[in-house]
This record gives C-alpha cells, sequence and structure tokens, in this order.
C-alpha cells in the first residue's frame, strides 16, 4: 500500500515536448468529453487518504493522472467499490474535498483546487500539468511514484510486491479495539512463538514484542517509518512495541519476508514496519474504557490528536495516557493453582514449603510439623498461584509530533520527535531459598542454635511467608529523533537523514534475600551473635511457618535493581528513479548508504553483581558498542510484457554489502519475480541470503545466574540404571535448577536461506475479491544457542557435558553452565493464505470480508550437530524451560466490516489450532485444546454533535476459556498465544473538531 503524504508524478522527457503536449492538452480541453461519457471500470479503492486512493483509481482505470501532493496533504478518502464511470470514481473521491479534476485528454486527468486565488501554494490546473506533464501514449511514459512499500526502497505504486505484505490500516487499528501494539499483532495469523507482553508476569518485564514464523523476535526486525530504533533498555535484543505510541500510528505493514539484502540484520522471518501518522487536520479529543467481565482489567486511554497544514507544510501532534489494572492468577479457575491435576494436568507445585523441608545426610526427607518433624509428602508441596499477577499493571505516557516543511517545490524537510514512558509492576510469590542449589551453596551448621538434628544440614528448602512477596517494579523511558531531506532532482527521487533513538531502562525486585547475611546466620553461633554484638542476626530456617522472627526476616530482607539502556544512531541517504527504458518499461533503480553506531549496557546494583541475593537474577555488568557500515542496491526490470500491459514479467533483485566493526562482513542478495498472466491472475515469488548478527547482549553478558526450568530425566525412576548419567534418582519434586549463562565475543552471524513463491487471483467474474497464496521456507544456520536443557539431556543418555552439567552424590543437579555458541539449526516450511472481498455499496450499507490463515508445516530445530531433530510444529514449549514456545500448525483470522452512513461494525474470528505438550516429569504428552474467539465492535458518528463518535465492543463475546497448558510456567496457559481475560467489554468515544 502506498503511503499517503509523498505522492508525485515524475517524468523523463526533454522540456520542449513537455510544454508542446501542455499546450495540446489545453487546445482539446473543451472537446473532452463529460464525466457521463467516460467509460466503466470496476474499482475497489480502500485507501485511507487521499493521495493513495488517486494512485489506485489510475491503476484501475488506465488513466494517466497529474496532482501535488501538497495539494493531497492531509486529506481522507472514502471507499469506491464497484462498477462505475471513471468520472463517478472521481466525483466521489474528491467529495468534500475542495478538489476537482479535468480530463485533459481521454487519458489524462488533471487534480487541481476549485479555488486556488485563496492559497497561493495550491496549483491550479495550468501549474499541476507544467509541473507535472503528461505524455501521450507512443511519444512517452507517466511513470506514478508513491512512497517505499515495506520490502523495497524503490518508490512505487500498489501492491505489486514479490513478497506477502499484509497492512493493518488506521481503520483495522480502530476496530480491532487494541490498545497496545503487542495486543493488536497477537492474533496475526503469522506470529506465533515466544512473544512477550503484559500478559507475562513471572519472566517478563514490562516490555512487548513480536515474533514472525515462531522464531525468536531477535529474528524480526521493527522498524518506524522504515528506520531501526533502539532494542530494549535493558539489553534487549529485540525493540519494546510498548515503546511505541499506538495512537499515532497510521498503519502496520508486515512484510512475510526475508528482507537482509533491503534492510540488513535480523530481518530473517520478516519486518514489521510502524508507519506514524502524517497527514491528519483537526483536533481530537478521545477517550477508553474496558474492563474484563470478572470485574478486573480494567484498562484506560485517553488522548488528545492536533494536526494543522502550514503554508508551506503541515503539523502533527499527538499525547496520550494509557493504565492498565492487572488479573491476578487466582481469579481465573485454569490458573488459580499450579496444581492442575483436577483439570487433566500436572502438579507444578514448589517443593519450597512455608514449613522448611529438610534433607537430613541418610537421604531421608522430613517437614516441620509444629514442634517436631514429619516425612514429607506430596500433600506439603507449595502453592504459588494465589500470589501471582497473570496479566501485569502498566502505565505509558507517549507524546508524538512530526513537522514536515517544503524549502522549496522539490526539496521537503521532515522532523519527527517522540518520548514515551512505561511504569509496571509485577507481583510473585515470596521468595524460596533451597539452600543446597544457590551457587554459593548454603548450609545450616550443625553448631547453630536452631539446628536440633546435631549434624551440618546443607538441604534445607524454605519460602519466607514471614517477609512480604515480591514486587518487580519496571520502569522505561523511549526516546526518538528524526531529521531528513526528501526531494526530486533530474527526475530522480532522494532522502538524506539522520536518526537517534534511546531506550533507558531500570529493573528494581523487592523483598528478596541476602545471601551473604542468611549463610552467617545459618552458621555456628559463635561467629553469629546479634546485631548488637557482632551485627548479625541468627536465623531460624528451620521450623514451621511463623519461626522466622521479624528481627530476622528484616536482617536476610534485601532488594535488588538493574538499569540500562540501549541506543542507536545512523546517517543514511538514498537515491531511485528510472535508470533506463526498455521495449517493455522502465528500469528502476535505488542505492544507498547507512551508518550506524549502536551500544547497549546492563548494570545491577552491588549485591545483584556479586551473586548475593536469592529470589532474584544475579549477574555480571553487560556492556557493548558496534558500529556498522552498509552499501545496498535494489532494482526491478520489466523483462516482458504485451501492450494492453495485463500480461507482465518483472524481475526484482537487491544486494546488501555490511561491514560490523565486531564480527567482520557479510554480503547478502535477494531476487524476486511476478508473472501477471491476465486480469485475473499473478505468480510471484522470491530468493534471498540473510543474516542476523550476534546482539550485543549475547556477545557482552556477563555470566547471569537464574532458577531455570529444565527437565532432568534422572528424576525418573524409569531412567535410573538405563540412561548412562543416570546412576540413581535424583530428587523428582525438583523443577528448577541453577543456571548460570554467559556472553561469547567470539559468535558469528547467524545466517539464513528464504524462498516463497504464491499466487494472486483477482476474479474480474467477482467483483473486489482478492485471494493469494504463498508457501515459504526458511532455513538458518549457526543460529546461536546456549541450552541448559540441551546439556541436561545429553548428560543424563550419555555422560557428556560433565565439566558443564554437576550433580551432588545424591544425583541431584547443582549447576549448570551454559554459554553462547554458533551450534543450531532450524528449517521452518510452511503457508500464507490472504483474502478481500469489497461488495459494492447497498441500501443496507457496504459489507466487506478479510482474512488470513498461516500454516506451519514443519519447524526442524537442532541445537547442536549431535542432537537429534526435534519437528516442533504443532507443539508448544515454554520459554522457561527453554523451549519456542507455542507454534500452532494453523493461526487464522476472518473479519467482517459494515458501514452505512453514521454507522460502522465489524465481526472478526480469531483461531488457534490444537497443539502437542509434554506432560512436566513424564515421558507422556497431552493435547492443548484448539481455542476460536469471536470480537464484536458496534460505532456511530452523531449528527447533532458533528465529529462526535462513540464505539461499544466485545472481546471474546462467548467468555472462551484458554484452554489449559500444564506445561506452562505461566498460570497455566501458552499466554503468548492464549489471553486469560476472558470476556471484555470496552466503550470509545471520540470528538473531533
Amino acid at each position: 500500500m502506498p503511503a499517503t503524504s509523498t505522492t508525485t508524478v515524475v517524468t523523463v522527457f526533454p522540456r520542449l515536448l513537455r510544454h508542446l503536449i501542455v499546450g495540446i492538452a489545453y487546445l482539446c480541453l473543451a472537446a473532452n468529453p463529460s464525466a457521463g461519457e467516460m467509460p466503466e471500470s470496476h474499482f475497489v479503492i480502500n485507501e485511507p487518504q487521499l493521495a493513495p486512493a488517486l494512485i489506485r483509481f489510475s491503476q484501475q482505470s488506465g488513466l494517466s493522472i497529474a496532482f501535488s501532493k501538497r495539494l493531497a496533504r492531509n486529506i481522507e478518502a472514502p471507499y469506491v467499490v464497484g462498477t462505475m464511470s471513471h468520472g463517478q470514481a472521481l466525483d466521489t473521491l474528491l467529495q468534500d474535498s475542495g478538489l476537482s479534476w479535468e480530463l485533459v485528454q481521454d487519458h489524462i486527468i488533471a487534480i487541481y483546487a476549485l479555488d486556488c486565488s485563496a492559497n497561493n501554494s495550491c496549483p491550479s490546473p495550468e501549474e499541476t500539468l507544467e509541473k507535472y506533464p503528461i505524455y501521450e501514449p507512443g511519444i512517452g511514459e507517466t511513470y506514478v511514484y508513491a512512497s517505499r512499500v515495506t520490502g523495497s526502497r524503490i518508490k512505487r505504486t500498489g501492491h505489486e510486491s514479490t513478497a506477502p505484505v499484509q497492512i493493518l490500516s488506521a481503520p483495522d487499528i480502530e476496530l480491532s479495539g487494541a490498545q497496545t501494539l503487542g495486543e493488536l499483532l497477537k492474533f496475526v495469523p503469522a506470529v506465533s512463538g515466544n512473544a512477550i507482553s503484559t500478559a507475562i508476569s513471572n519472566g517478563g518485564d514490562g516490555t512487548s514484542s513480536v515474533t514472525l514464523r515462531g522464531l525468536p523476535a531477535s529474528n524480526t526486525l521493527v522498524l518506524i517509518n522504515g528506520r531501526r530504533v533502539a532494542n530494549n533498555g535493558l539489553a534487549g535484543e529485540s525493540v519494546d512495541l510498548n515503546s511505541i505510541p499506538p495512537a499515532a500510528v497510521e498503519r502496520i505493514e508486515i512484510l512475510k519476508d526475508g528482507a537482509s539484502a533491503i534492510y540488513g540484520s535480523d530481518a530473517v522471518a520478516g519486518v514489521v514496519n510502524v508507519i506514524m501518522r502524517r497527514d491528519y487536520s483537526g483536533f481530537l479529543a478521545e477517550t477508553y474504557y474496558g474492563e474484563a467481565e470478572a470485574g478486573d482489567l480494567q484498562t484506560q486511554t485517553h488522548t488528545l490528536q492536533y494536526g494543522t497544514r502550514l503554508p508551506r507544510g503541515s503539523l502533527f501532534i499527538s499525547a496520550s495516557v494509557f493504565e492498565q489494572d492487572p488479573i491476578y492468577s487466582r481469579d481465573r479457575k485454569v490458573s488459580q493453582s499450579a496444581d492442575t491435576r483436577p483439570l487433566g494436568g500436572s502438579d507444578q507445585r514448589s517443593s519450597a514449603s512455608p514449613d522448611s523441608r529438610v534433607v537430613l545426610p541418610d537421604g531421608s526427607t522430613l517437614i516441620a510439623d509444629g514442634a517436631s518433624y514429619r516425612p514429607f509428602t506430596d500433600s506439603d508441596l507449595y502453592d504459588f498461584s494465589p500470589f501471582t499477577t497473570a496479566v501485569v499493571p502498566l502505565e505509558r505516557d507517549s507524546i508524538y509530533t512530526n513537522l514536515e516543511y517544503d524549502l522549496t517545490s522539490s526539496v521537503t524537510a521532515l522532523l519527527e520527535l517522540s518520548h514515551l514512558e512505561t511504569e509496571a509492576t509485577a507481583e510473585l510469590a515470596p521468595t524460596p531459598i533451597f539452600t543446597a542449589f544457590e551457587q554459593q551453596p548454603i548450609v545450616v551448621s550443625k553448631d547453630n542454635r536452631f539446628n536440633t538434628f546435631g549434624v551440618d544440614l546443607s538441604d534445607v528448602r524454605r519460602r519466607v511467608l514471614e517477609l512480604p512477596r515480591r514486587q518487580q517494579h519496571n520502569k522505561s523511558e523511549a526516546s526518538r529523533m528524526t531529521i531528513s531531506l526528501e526531494g526530486e532532482a533530474f527526475d530522480w527521487y532522494w532522502d538524506f537523514g539522520y536518526n537517534w533513538s534511546r531506550s533507558e531502562a531500570s529493573e528494581r525486585t523487592l523483598n528478596l534475600v541476602n545471601a551473604d547475611n542468611l549463610a552467617r546466620g545459618l552458621g555456628p553461633s559463635v561467629n553469629c551473635q546479634g546485631i548488637e554484638v557482632d551485627g548479625c542476626v541468627p536465623v531460624n530456617l528451620l521450623g514451621a511457618q511463623g519461626t522466622l522472627s521479624q528481627d530476622q526476616a528484616d536482617y536476610i530482607r534485601v532488594d535488588g535493581e538493574v538499569s540500562g539502556y540501549s541506543k542507536l544512531s545512523s546517517i543514511n541517504g538514498s537515491i531511485s528513479g528510472a535508470a533506463f527504458d526498455l521495449p517493455q518499461g522502465r528500469v528502476d533503480v535505488a542505492v544507498g548508504i547507512e551508518y550506524r553506531s549502536e551500544s547497549t549496557s546492563k548494570k545491577p546494583e552491588g549485591m545483584l553483581g556479586s551473586i548475593s541475593t536469592i529470589g532474584g537474577t544475579n549477574f555480571e555488568a553487560t556492556r557493548g558498542q558496534r558500529d556498522v557500515a552498509e552499501v545496498f542496491a535494489e532494482t526491478v526490470i520489466p523483462v516482458w510484457g504485451n501492450a494492453k500491459g495485463d500480461y507482465t514479467l518483472d524481475l526484482e533483485a537487491a544486494l546488501r554489502y555490511s561491514d560490523y566493526s565486531d564480527f567482520g562482513s557479510t554480503t547478502n542478495p535477494k531476487a524476486g519475480f511476478r508473472l501477471q498472466l491476465g486480469k485475473s491472475f499473478a505468480v510471484r515469488g522470491n530468493y534471498a541470503e540473510g543474516f542476523r548478527a550476534p546482539s550485543l547482549n549475547e556477545l557482552f553478558a556477563g555470566n547471569t545466574e537464574e532458577q531455570a526450568f529444565l527437565n532432568d530425566p534422572c528424576t525418573q525412576i524409569q531412567n535410573v540404571g538405563v540412561l548412562v548419567g543416570c546412576s540413581q534418582q535424583a530428587d523428582p519434586t525438583r523443577n528448577q535448577f541453577l543456571t548460570i549463562r554467559g556472553g561469547n565475543s567470539d559468535l558469528k552471524p547467524e545466517t539464513a536461506e528464504t524462498w516463497s513463491a504464491g499466487v494472486v487471483w483477482t476474479p474480474v467474474e467477482i467483483e473486489g475479491l482478492t485471494i493469494s497464496a504463498d508457501i515459504f521456507q526458511i532455513e538458518q544456520e549457526n543460529v546461536v544457542s546456549a541450552s541448559a536443557q540441551f546439556l541436561v539431556g545429553q548428560n543424563a543418555r550419555t555422560g557428556a557435558f560433565e565439566d558443564q552439567v554437576e550433580r551432588d552424590e545424591l544425583g541431584n543437579l547443582t549447576l549448570i553452565s551454559a554459554t553462547n555458541i554458533n551450534a543450531g539449526r532450524r528449517r521452518v516450511q510452511g503457508a500464507d493464505l490472504a483474502l478481500s472481498y469489497f461488495l459494492p455499496p447497498a441500501q443496507w450499507g457496504q459489507l466487506s470480508f478479510t482474512g488470513a490463515a498461516a500454516y506451519i508445516g514443519e519447524y526442524l530445530t537442532r541445537l547442536d550437530s549431535s542432537a537429534p531433530e526435534l519437528d516442533l510444529s504443532g507443539t508448544f514449549r515454554d520459554e522457561a524451560s527453554e523451549g519456542l514456545g507455542g507454534i500452532p500448525e494453523w493461526k487464522a483470522q476472518l473479519g467482517l466490516r459494515w458501514k452505512k452512513k453514521r454507522w460502522r461494525g465489524s465481526y472478526d474470528m480469531h483461531y488457534v489450532s490444537s497443539m502437542q505438550e509434554v506432560i512436566p516429569d513424564s515421558m507422556l504428552t497431552r493435547n492443548i485444546d484448539s481455542w476460536l474467539i469471536h470480537d464484536l465492535q458496534l460505532s456511530y458518528t452523531f449528527n447533532v454533535l458533528k465529529g462526535l463518535r462513540t464505539s461499544l465492543g466485545v472481546d471474546n463475546a462467548l467468555d472462551k476459556e484458554a484452554p489449559l497448558a500444564t506445561s506452562a510456567f505461566n498460570d497455566n496457559i501458552d499466554g503468548r498465544t492464549h489471553e486469560l481475560k476472558g470476556r471484555f467489554w470496552y466503550v470509545k468515544l471520540s470528538q473531533r473538531f
């Protein structure tokens, strides 16, 4: 879809002939047929802005058209669908715009202002044809330029890409009711895998990401207006979608194809290009309120927007405030308990119980029971779900502005500024203590005054309910600035710009345990005689809940904090235009250069950096920087076609050379074709080589300590004595294991080969219908991997990796060390389907249907050359267990849109097919049910108060519960694919002046 504000018409021809044709055009003006005598065509023009709508008219009518981009700025366009005369279509498009049209010849249209005397900047019909000359067929050709479509650096018009591009327009975004980009993109069929959002509490940080094709978020490139932005501030590997103000978004273009040759690193799975609003006139005040039927997740958004024409440009400002209240796990049936056996799942409660759990030297396990101890049983496991937030409360304040100013008739300056602040708070159960499985194991000394067993105790587990529940506070600030110049010279389009963005973030976790103080308080009493004597408080970790006094709790309680930033600055320039003509048409080319600098830092507060806390993530500081210089070229070559233009073959080619300061250089090509076979049928295809540069975090991250959710085969009795590494049964109640991860400065880029092929069918017999189908394959090598699960599995099966997998004398895992390496491989195969059907207006209104579906038939992954290949298609493996999330075979959307005068309505269905999961601590699998939900919205624009519109909507109208995923770490569902909220009502009021 072309953009809305940079459309011009340029031609290549001698100036003398231009004046000659202009003169002939005016001599013919009086003799032109009227609008009623013009021929008819079938039109499907659904562009929201006038400039691209006029280009679409030109394509569908076969007429050449000339107009000024400045004249069409900030003007909305109505939909035009149906068979009608060319004049009727133009009259409909220009209704209430203050513009009119003249038919200069049978195939030439000039757009001009009705009253040009009131505004000297608007061109008259004479000036329009003088500035944008039109050539007669056989003498010259008219080339209509539009803004770049995602996936190409060449300015062109229409949906003529050689790869599938899904476009979410402003009306689509509004009708979705989504208040965050993460919420909006969650149901896009091509999105699957481990996308992060506020629906991920434990392990989330209030950010949001997008994952195409089930590949990690680092494999999807997120752009704003075609430009890169800084990643998440905590040394993130992807852009935080919550750092983009959704109220100012004009549309989102999703390229579902590898595009490293066009955009460089990270565009392996595809590109999400967020286009910000520029063409807007007037003042808008809007308020939104929504609430789940269960009475929680209260959500509010308040927005003010102002846009105006300037004598030589335009100004747009948008400010919004967003607030989202939480959902607690305890308030939904599927998530209220970590023991899902009554629902057909498994028991994932914790062995760190409120009453002390003690393992004696002889291996017997006891639990405190009042003043004595008894054998520990599964009924003593701790259910943490009642304490946790399932959806994180979030606050977001944002402001966005852009200024467009015409320096000359052919040079425009653009300035974009944005600033956004977010704040999120997640709640977790009180801190658990596993003395034997911390990085520095802690021993309850036999000489500790509270130890009545008379022996050193190395394995004591306790959920410290005497401490308040943990709280994780995340704050972030994201700022962005773009300054650019764009223009035309000698019939070539050029642009040059500077882009800067910075994301800062901090995370503060309350009510952790100070490991150093705990170790001293559990040591010999002679070394810990009281706070007034030696500054130490003896700690009673043994005994039942409540035996830890307030003084002891205060002594071991500590907070942890980490802060960081990611910064990106770049200078880029490009030029595109017609290189030369071939008999079949013009050869377009684009060339450009880009230089950018990227840096990141992540710094822990002292105790987190010294591995001295329990209940949080301890890690060493991360700091990295790189410079990147790139050169690219692209061309479109028409190689075959007939006189009417309904049989054509165009070839595309692109090449990018990238030089990185940290790992070297890489060159990546891309080639594609589009074959038009009549008016109804087109075939397209692409081949590309891509790469993903290792992130600065993957390269330079310091060692990080975490309690990872892993499956130890040695905890299963049937593997003991069968698997080489399982000589005895490990503790079957454990599901979290101490894991150390770290960066690797010697990493090389991940490489990829992608191809796609598809057809587009627009049958002339069914007016308004377009159907497309594409197949694709992505094959990656040198995938960066740090899989503790792989190391544990191989150690159990073959005894390998003994230097990285440590066990104690009882066979329990005590430490896994996993460092990033280039060892993995992936191959993903599937298909994309899309349809749109716009019916002509009728007495009962206008209907349109849109649909999309994604199919993943194969998702082969291998973590190491020695590991077997796994097909993850149709499976769920939680990220907390190092999985790639939910990868359903089928994911689909179908939408119905209705419009009649002041009424608008929508009905959307979202479908996710069933998936298989492995039941924890078992070799068995179970089925995660398919999921289908229905969203509705109805809006009305009042006639009495002009510009006032009210919308009422309901998401998940049938209150379909998210299906159980018993292996899910968060709330027993795949929160990245499904939703916990249930039926959700919302209302929106907007007043436009």
